[in-house]
């Protein structure tokens, strides 16, 4: 499979089209072509994504609100598609701004105009002439195991994942797959149609009933639901591991054995080298499946484990304070110091008899507890802290709760890699932090990415305190830096303290308090009452990281 982005760009219905973001991505490889007519990043659920897919719209549902074309441009990214094309721009969306342009380059995720003002354009000619393009590709490509491994090493790191592979394979081979280990149990399972209703248990029996469990060139013809359907199997051979099956379903035909093992085979490179470990049915492997948000496997695990997932809301993760340890430590000596936190901090928790799940995930420890609220969380957390770094130095507390889905904790996981140093810049005294002050700092990168005058405007209520207008982002008057500077760590670092002010700054408490009612005095109101403490709060966090 060797159809990308750039190749579809040549096609007819795309001549007079444009890239205007994401040039880094052209060469990414085309699979297929999909319409997304209502855009809405929160209902677009991981199965609906098939990867390296085009996705055609016009974003009509959101066309007049910026955030969320930022957001459909993440998600579509997050779930391993690999362009948007656009029509009918100037007519429902009217221009595309800037964020959406810097959000596409960030991602390497194109954006392919087509001609603007335009209302007589079909989105059948694209996606007549793409799918065209990509199914020649493949009945020339006898042997699609290279191309279906590329596609998978183009995936993000947490849509790599079992059920990621059979949807591809499923959507290449055109036919429902299950893969089930030694002892017919389910492992992966991806139907087709998408929306076919389907169970592995209605397959399964229905093989069985039909035929022993031996290598076969010849399928069995069944009946599923009144639909005939052909049924085939083949072993699939896993490193230090029982043999597992995987076994197709075909309609109006039986699939080919030679595509059944070229499947086969992407399995078993996919399992053995991104080391995809079905033996291990522990708490490591349940807490893996919750931070991936993959519910079958989560479920099945918890459910040999007896655990209820239901009741866990709570997630802590504990970090080094080193926020970029790749360069300093050798991999190993990382992770041998998470393992040694996690059986501190599981030794911690068991004595408040709240704990579910404590794990070391490479060098990060993950701890996930039930919903059952603890007698004093800040003074447990603060307790935690100060026994955790006295026995392991410098390390951060990550604090989750009210996490009511694994969608919840997966995206909270995420947070953590993407703003946690981020936040370290807000809050350089802070070693607890919370879901809110991760949420926050993701506020602010997306202020700093909108572009100065955005930014600018952000800063206006800092204006008194320079004694001008900030007609630039990093425009401050240095003789008035000091009533910022004290007005930032007041807000950011103090909890609003005059004492612990003083302190940060090695300022006595009454130099402290003369600049406060100095700040005051300027601003012309009360900074600490809402909503305006909060824009205030905002404009100093956005000072801190531009100084």
């Amino acid at each position: 499979m060797s159809i990308t982005v750039s190749d579809c760009l040549k096609l007819s219905a795309l001549r007079e089209a444009k890239v205007v973001a994401g040039h880094g991505g052209l060469n990414k490889i085309v699979s297929g072509v999909s319409v997304l007519e209502y855009a809405d990043a929160s209902l677009l659920t991981d199965g609906l994504f098939l990867g390296n897919e085009l996705i055609i719209s016009a974003l009509t549902s959101i066309k007049d609100n910026v955030d969320e074309q930022c957001r459909i441009i993440r998600r579509l990214h997050e779930g391993g598609e690999v362009g948007l094309i656009l029509y009918y721009l100037g007519v429902f969306v009217l221009s595309l701004d800037k964020r959406v342009l810097q959000t596409a380059d960030e991602l390497d995720f194109p954006i392919i105009c087509m001609p603007e003002n335009r209302f007589d354009l079909r989105y059948s000619e694209a996606i007549s002439e793409i799918l065209e393009l990509v199914i020649k590709d493949q009945m020339k490509e006898t042997y699609f195991v290279t191309g279906i491994i590329n596609r998978i090493t183009q995936l993000q790191k947490g849509q790599q994942t079992i059920g990621a592979v059979m949807r591809m394979l499923s959507d290449r081979l055109h036919c429902t797959l299950l893969l089930a280990n030694h002892n017919m149990e389910q492992r992966g399972f991806a139907t087709w149609p998408m929306a076919s209703r389907w169970t592995y248990k209605e397959i399964l029996n229905s093989y069985m009933k039909n035929k022993q469990f031996l290598p076969s060139e010849n399928p069995v013809c069944t009946k599923i639901n009144d639909v005939t359907v052909y049924i085939n199997h083949i072993p699939v051979s896993i490193e230090n591991s029982p043999v597992m099956y995987l076994i197709s379903v075909n309609e109006n035909h039986p699939l080919p054995m030679y595509h059944l093992k070229q499947a086969a085979e992407v399995i078993q490179i996919f399992i053995n080298n991104w080391q995809y470990d079905f033996r291990i049915e522990d708490s490591y492997a349940l807490v893996n499946a919750i931070l991936e948000d993959d519910p079958m496997r989560m479920r099945r695990i918890a459910k040999s484990l007896n655990i209820d997932v239901a009741s866990i809301h709570t997630m802590w993760v504990v970090k080094e304070k080193n926020l970029k340890t790749g360069t300093e430590l050798k991999l190993q000596a990382r992770q041998n110091g998470a393992i040694n936190r996690a059986i501190i901090t599981r030794s911690f928790l068991l004595g408040y008899r709240r704990v579910v799940l404590v794990e070391a995930i490479n060098d990060t420890v993950v701890a996930f507890m039930n919903d059952s609220p603890f007698p004093d969380n800040d003074k447990l957390e603060i307790d935690f802290m100060e026994m955790l770094s006295e026995k392991c130095g410098d390390i951060y507390l990550i604090t989750c709760n009210n996490l009511m889905t694994t969608t919840d904790v997966h995206y909270a996981y995420l947070l953590i890699d993407d703003y946690l140093e981020t936040c370290h810049k807000i809050y350089p005294h802070k070693r607890i932090i919370n879901l809110h002050e991760l949420q926050f700092a993701k506020e602010c990168v997306s202020v700093l990415e909108s572009g100065e005058d955005n930014i600018a405007n952000h800063r206006l209520p800092l204006t008194p305190l320079n004694g001008q207008l900030p007609l630039k982002p990093l425009q401050v008057k240095e003789d008035n830096n000091e009533l910022i500077d004290t007005l930032t760590v007041y807000l950011l670092d103090a909890q609003n303290s005059v004492p612990k002010t003083g302190e940060l700054l090695f300022l006595h408490k009454n130099t402290v308090k003369y600049r406060i009612n100095k700040i005051k005095e300027l601003i012309g109101y009360d900074f600490l009452k809402m909503p305006s403490s909060y824009k205030l709060y905002l404009a100093v966090a956005l000072y801190r990281l531009l100084k």
